[in-house]
């Protein structure tokens, strides 16, 4: 009896962090969507120009992506909850400042903030579910993590549109301080304590070459997109962020301790698991943030009903996500992603057909085949990916595969900042976009859809059962 009261009260406790981790999971991703819709008011009330407005979007996205491996570093050194802590503190201060910006430069700064602790914690509060949970039961606690801040990045246009609507776009900031307060308060209660991982030398040079790296190279692609590619704006950042980020990775093989490890991306399970999540959270991104403006903009949705137009690819991931986590428990990570990969490609397929002929009905039912898809998807190639390596490295290959789900947004944005600037009627002063640059920035989605699909078919097999992997 004694033993099964001590074996459930260690259950409770699993979950109940998993709510903790999950609602810091739930915050990040919110805000890297929740902008879409409200971004027509932020902009007319900070009065942004075209550069300012693009920068709201992308400057949370840049940071997070820049800085996600190291905060993976960080809590392997200081401990993972001490950094959960931190980044959530600071995330929540950020983002009051949000709310309060007075300019649209202060709001961007305020958005940079944000993305530096959200990338402080992301890393710590995955490797906190891994290391929670025994490995039979890692697929349907990731899948619970994963997919319910899946609902909330899909679901940040519907719960802006609300807000915005019925309160005003800052509510879209003050939302997360009574999230913040249930996450920090759990861990707390529960006196979380989780294995640190291995403290290691940071080299300072590679350290220098990832945080200037990343954000030169998605300056000069999103200058590409609104200047063209030939001027000195867009082409000079391009070719220094490419230079930098490609000395990076040299260093990194050939460093005895790497800033990032990157050969763990020699296991190809994990490099494909990076992959997928690196191309569908660009799809993701993009949808969210473009999809909101294209039914404000073109099909005159108001915030709120832009928001309920985003249900058909909520509802899915909510109906799936579970089943995926099972389907991962019994049979590996290949099946739901490869299920997950065919449904996300053919909803790419039909929702860019919807842009392209104005119809929201087909739109709709291209969402619901991309939510289906991405709930299959997502939550498998995280659980996966944490499952391939020993538990003193879970903190950097979450910061690696973070990295890449962070690098694979704010390229996605700013390839479909590219895309949709193709054609010259686009571009004007007041950064208006005709429903054909719209049908032009979701056809590079059909693209990075269907790579996904190759990079799982080819890449990720099941060399590694949940039920073996290392604890």
């Amino acid at each position: 009896m004694m033993n099964v009261a001590s074996e459930s009260a260690g259950s409770n406790r699993r979950w109940l962090t998993l709510v903790a981790m999950t609602g810091s999971l739930s915050m990040i991703m919110l805000d890297s969507t929740i902008i879409g819709v409200a971004l027509p008011h932020i902009q007319s009330s900070l009065e942004m120009d075209a550069t300012t407005r693009a920068w709201s979007v992308n400057g949370y996205l840049v940071a997070l992506a820049s800085w996600v491996a190291l905060g993976g570093r960080l809590g392997d050194r200081i401990g993972r909850v001490a950094a959960f802590r931190i980044g959530m503190i600071g995330f929540v201060a950020a983002s009051v400042a949000c709310a309060l910006a007075p300019t649209g430069w202060a709001f961007v700064a305020a958005r940079v903030a944000q993305g530096l602790f959200a990338a402080t914690m992301q890393p710590a509060s995955a490797a906190i579910v891994i290391d929670s949970f025994p490995a039979q039961q890692r697929g349907r606690a990731m899948a619970t993590y994963a997919g319910i801040s899946l609902l909330f990045l899909a679901g940040g246009p519907l719960i802006g549109g609300a807000l915005v609507e019925y309160a005003s776009w800052q509510w879209c900031f003050w939302l997360n301080i009574p999230i913040s307060i249930l996450s920090l308060s759990l861990t707390v209660a529960l006196r979380l304590r989780v294995a640190r991982g291995a403290a290691r030398r940071t080299d300072w040079l590679s350290a220098l070459l990832l945080c200037c790296g990343i954000p030169t190279l998605i300056v000069g692609l999103q200058e590409i997109g609104l200047r063209g590619i030939h001027t000195a704006e867009s082409v000079l950042p391009t070719l220094m962020g490419a230079v930098m980020l490609t000395v990076f990775v040299c260093r990194q093989l050939c460093l005895s301790e790497p800033l990032i490890d990157l050969r763990l991306l020699r296991d190809r399970g994990l490099l494909g698991d990076a992959l997928v999540l690196f191309l569908l959270q660009a799809i993701n991104v993009g949808q969210a943030i473009y999809g909101s403006m294209f039914l404000q903009t073109v099909l005159d949705f108001t915030p709120l009903q832009a928001g309920l137009g985003s249900l058909p690819l909520l509802v899915p991931v909510l109906i799936v996500v579970h089943f995926a986590g099972r389907l991962y428990d019994k049979r590996g990570p290949r099946l739901p992603l490869l299920i997950g990969l065919s449904f996300a490609t053919l909803g790419a397929i039909i929702e860019a057909a919807g842009v392209y002929l104005l119809s929201y009905p087909t739109l709709a039912v291209g969402m619901f085949f991309f939510g289906t898809g991405c709930g299959f998807a997502m939550s498998p190639a995280n659980a996966d990916a944490l499952g391939r390596v020993s538990p003193q490295q879970r903190g950097e290959a979450s910061g690696i595969v973070q990295t890449m789900r962070q690098v694979g947004a704010t390229t996605g944005v700013a390839a479909m900042v590219i895309a949709m600037h193709l054609i010259p009627e686009n571009p004007s002063e007041s950064g208006e976009l005709s429903p054909m640059a719209f049908a032009l920035g979701f056809s590079v989605h059909i693209v990075l859809a269907a790579t996904a699909l190759i990079c799982g078919w080819f890449l990720i097999h099941p060399a590694v059962q949940p039920s073996t992997a290392t604890t």
